[in-house]
C-alpha cells in the first residue's frame, strides 16, 4: 500500500512539473524553473524510495542501498530547488546566485556525509532499512542528517508562503498555496517521524511501528505539493459546474425580490435581447438591477424607517449582520410603498438611505447578502411593522 501511495504521488508530481514547464516555456524565469525542479525531483525521489521500487533496483545496483541513497539525494536536490525558489523571489539575480552557491555547497556537504555514512555502515540491502539497521550509529546519523535537511528546507518554504497568500487576490492561487503549505507540514511530519524512529532504534526499540506514518507523510507531501502547484490551472475548470449550479441557485433565490422591484421599476431591467444565456451573467444581472433599484428608491425612503428598524432589531437581540439586513429590507419595503403612492420624501437622498456597504465586492457574496435581505423583506415582523408605520405616514390620496 505504501509503495502504491509513493509511486502514484511521485508520478503525479513529475507530470505536474512537466505540465508547469510546458505551460511556462515562453516566459521561463528562475523561480518557475526552481519550482518545477522541486516538484519533479521530489516526485522522482518518492517514486524511487517506494519499497517496491527499491526492491526492483536492488537486483542490479552495484552497491548495496545505492537506490535508497540516490532517492534521498534527489529529495535533497528538491530541497535545493526550494531554496532557489525562495532566494529568487526575495533577492535580485546577482545576490540570489551568490546565496544559491552557499545552498548548493551545504547540500553537497550533507550528501557527501550521507554517502560516507552509508558506505561506512557496510550493510546489505533490506526493504525495512530503518527497522533492520537503525540501531547502528552510522545509519541513525544518515537518517538524521537527511531528515533534518529536508524538514528544514520544506518548513522554511511553507513559512515563507504566508506572505504570498496574504497578498494574493486570486482565489485559486491562494488555495494552491495553502495546499502546498499543507504539503510542507506533511514533510515536517515525515522528518520528525524519521528522526524519532532513528532515536527509538538506537535506544534498542523497534522503529518499524513508525514506518506507516512516515510513508503516509511522504506520500501526502508529494501529492499536496503537486496538486497545489497546478491548482490555479485546473481548479477553475473543475469548479465550473459547481459555479454554474451555484449561480443558478442564487439567481432563483433572488427572483422574488427582483420581481417586486422590476414590477414597480421596469426601467431597471435590461432589454431581453441583451441578456446572455449564462448563469453567471444572469446572476450578475439580478444583483446589479436590485442595486440599481435601491439607488432609484433612495429619495422615497421614509426618513425614520432605518432608525425604526435598527432600534427594533437591537431590542430583538439581532447581531450586527442581521440588523443591517433588516434595516436594508425595511427601507426598501417602505420606499416601494412611497414610490407606488408617488410620494418622494426628499429631493436629495441622505447617506442613511444608502444600501449597506459592508459586503465584499464579490458576486456570490453580494448575492448571498441580497438573498438574506429578500428573506427579511418577506418574513421579518420588524420589516412588516416598519412598513406599516411608514405607510401610515403617507399622505391620503383622497384628501
Amino acid at each position: 500500500m505504501i509503495s502504491i501511495i509513493l509511486q502514484g504521488a511521485g508520478i503525479v508530481a513529475v507530470l505536474a512539473a512537466v505540465t508547469k514547464l510546458v505551460q511556462s516555456r515562453r516566459s521561463l524565469t528562475p523561480s518557475v524553473v526552481y519550482l518545477c525542479g522541486a516538484i519533479g525531483f521530489v516526485g522522482l525521489s518518492a517514486a524511487l524510495v517506494a519499497p517496491a521500487s527499491l526492491l526492483w533496483v536492488s537486483v542490479w545496483e552495484p552497491m548495496s542501498n545505492l537506490g535508497r541513497l540516490v532517492a534521498n539525494i534527489l529529495a535533497m536536490v528538491a530541497g535545493v530547488c526550494v531554496h532557489g525558489l525562495l532566494t529568487h523571489l526575495v533577492h535580485d539575480g546577482a545576490r540570489a546566485r551568490r546565496l544559491m552557491r552557499i545552498q548548493v555547497l551545504v547540500a553537497a556537504v550533507a550528501a557527501a556525509a550521507m554517502t560516507a555514512l552509508m558506505i561506512a555502515a557496510g550493510i546489505p540491502f533490506h526493504p525495512e532499512f530503518l527497522s533492520a539497521f537503525a540501531d547502528r550509529p552510522a545509519v541513525a546519523a544518515y537518517v538524521t542528517v537527511f531528515a533534518l535537511y529536508i524538514g528544514w528546507a520544506t518548513s522554511l518554504f511553507g513559512w515563507f508562503l504566508r506572505h504570498y497568500i496574504a497578498q494574493s487576490s486570486r482565489r485559486w492561487l491562494r488555495a494552491g498555496l495553502r495546499t502546498i503549505q499543507a504539503g510542507c507540514v506533511a514533510s515536517a511530519g515525515w522528518a520528525l517521524t524519521k528522526i524519532a524512529a532513528a532515536v527509538w532504534a538506537v535506544t534498542g526499540h523497534d522503529p518499524g511501528v513508525l514506518d506507516p506514518l512516515g510513508g503516509a507523510c511522504a506520500g501526502a507531501c508529494v501529492a499536496l505539493v503537486a496538486v497545489g502547484a497546478t491548482m490555479p490551472v485546473w481548479g477553475p475548470r473543475v469548479a465550473m459546474p459547481i459555479t454554474w449550479c451555484r449561480a443558478k441557485f442564487q439567481a432563483r433565490k433572488l427572483h422574488p425580490l427582483w420581481r417586486r422591484l422590476a414590477d414597480e421599476l421596469p426601467q431597471i431591467t435590461l432589454p431581453t435581447g441583451t441578456v446572455a444565456s449564462n448563469a453567471q451573467f444572469a446572476l450578475y444581472r439580478r444583483v446589479v438591477e436590485i442595486r440599481d433599484a435601491q439607488l432609484v428608491l433612495r429619495s422615497f425612503v421614509h426618513p425614520e424607517a432605518g432608525d425604526w428598524a435598527r432600534r427594533a432589531a437591537e431590542e430583538a437581540g439581532l447581531d450586527e449582520r442581521a440588523t443591517h439586513q433588516v434595516v436594508e429590507a425595511a427601507c426598501l419595503a417602505a420606499a416601494l410603498d412611497s414610490h407606488a403612492a408617488g410620494h418622494r420624501h426628499r429631493t436629495e437622498p441622505g447617506e442613511a438611505t444608502a444600501p449597506y456597504r459592508g459586503v465584499a465586492a464579490d458576486l456570490h457574496t453580494e448575492a448571498r447578502w441580497l438573498i438574506q435581505v429578500g428573506h427579511a423583506f418577506d418574513r421579518s415582523p420588524i420589516v412588516s411593522t416598519v412598513r406599516d408605520r411608514a405607510r401610515a405616514a403617507l399622505p391620503d390620496p383622497t384628501a
